[in-house]
């Protein structure tokens, strides 16, 4: 199947942008806000808004329920489950140093409150705390055919797409307004799944119109409206951080989040036609798109690796600016998570091989 650079670029950057929302340098620090901490992480902080929209790209062409269901255990479903087996049996072995014994042995409690998590539908592991967007993404997959039907009804007429998309972006004004009190939205079940349903919605609309979208002037807009809207986030949450309001207009599920998510798109969509015209680009994002899952399995103990091994701190002692070291930090943890994924896939196909 050939695959759209222009989505797969986005899932690059979004892979980017999710590291670099687990590598942010604590942004309240020795009594004050720091603003230029504050700003990388406004920067990368839609990581998973994009993930949203790029399911939404593509989810409501499947016909089948029960090949969805069945794709997503397999493709999805059984690498959470390996990674997430592995976590729990060598993860602070890994991480943290402890022995191998311990490591591996857990007590009866400990097996208990695995499945006291499962029951919530939360991530069990520790080192998993990151999987929750798979959880997420799986409730997706279940009310499959309630957000096609939905989808459907919305396509049959195109001014109820536009009423949609105004209304859905209202409320997420509004939340916004209450501070998140009013739909209290979360990295959390049905509270991410409403927000999550609504933007893979959206993504299904842009991808529909994404001919209509790739413009100069388009091009321009998605990369002002960006930093426009980014500098307004950077306000306001200084000023929630000084009144002690929170910070959920950090995430995803903020209208601003919402509308950088697709600004990012746009911007993909607008690169396409140059992507396509440079062989050896387009080969490398292909390349690295095609194992942002496998990265976004491992970035977490990478960075507890890194940890561990102090790179973190004689990076920051070198490089002395905490953008800089982030990016940085940013770089090497995909890098290394990638280095990790091709070997773990070669290792994979010399098994199947057998």
């Amino acid at each position: 199947m050939n695959k759209d650079i222009s989505v797969e670029s986005s899932r690059v950057i979004a892979c980017l942008m999710v590291i670099g929302i687990h590598i942010t340098l604590s942004i309240c620090h020795d009594g004050y806000v720091d603003v230029s901490r504050l700003a990388f992480a406004c920067v990368v902080a839609d990581a998973v808004g994009i993930f949203w929209l790029i399911l939404g790209f593509f989810l409501f062409k499947n016909n089948s329920y029960a090949k969805l269901l069945k794709k997503t255990a397999v493709s999805i479903g059984i690498p959470t489950l390996l990674f997430s087996g592995f976590a729990f049996f060598f993860g602070e072995w890994i991480a943290e140093g402890v022995t191998l014994k311990e490591s591996i042995f857990h007590t009866a409690g400990e097996c208990l409150d695995v499945v006291k998590e499962l029951l919530k539908w939360n991530s069990p592991v520790k080192y998993g705390g990151h999987l929750w967007y798979i959880y997420v993404y799986a409730l997706i997959i279940f009310i499959f055919p309630v957000l096609k039907a939905t989808v459907q009804y919305l396509e049959e007429d195109e001014q109820r797409e536009k009423v949609f998309m105004i209304a859905t972006l209202g409320a997420f004004i509004v939340n916004d307004i209450t501070r998140n009190q009013l739909f209290e939205f979360s990295h959390h079940s049905i509270n991410a799944l409403i927000p999550a349903s609504i933007i893979v919605i959206w993504g299904h609309i842009l991808y529909k119109h994404r001919d209509a979208l790739t413009t100069r002037k388009h091009f321009v807009l998605s990369v002002l409206v960006f930093g426009i809207l980014n500098s307004v986030r950077i306000l306001l949450q200084f000023y929630a951080f000084r009144i002690g309001a929170g910070d959920h207009i950090l995430f995803w599920y903020s209208s601003i989040g919402l509308l950088c998510a697709v600004c990012v798109a746009v911007f993909t969509f607008c690169l396409k036609n140059w992507l396509m015209s440079n062989t050896w680009l387009k080969s490398g994002i292909l390349f690295l798109a095609g194992h942002t899952f496998n990265i976004y399995l491992f970035h977490f103990f990478v960075i507890y690796i890194l940890g561990r091994l102090s790179f973190q701190t004689t990076l920051y002692d070198r490089v002395r600016s905490d953008v800089l070291f982030m990016i940085l930090l940013t770089v090497t943890v995909f890098m290394v998570s990638l280095i990790i994924s091709v070997g773990v896939r070669k290792i994979g196909r010399i098994f199947s091989k057998k």
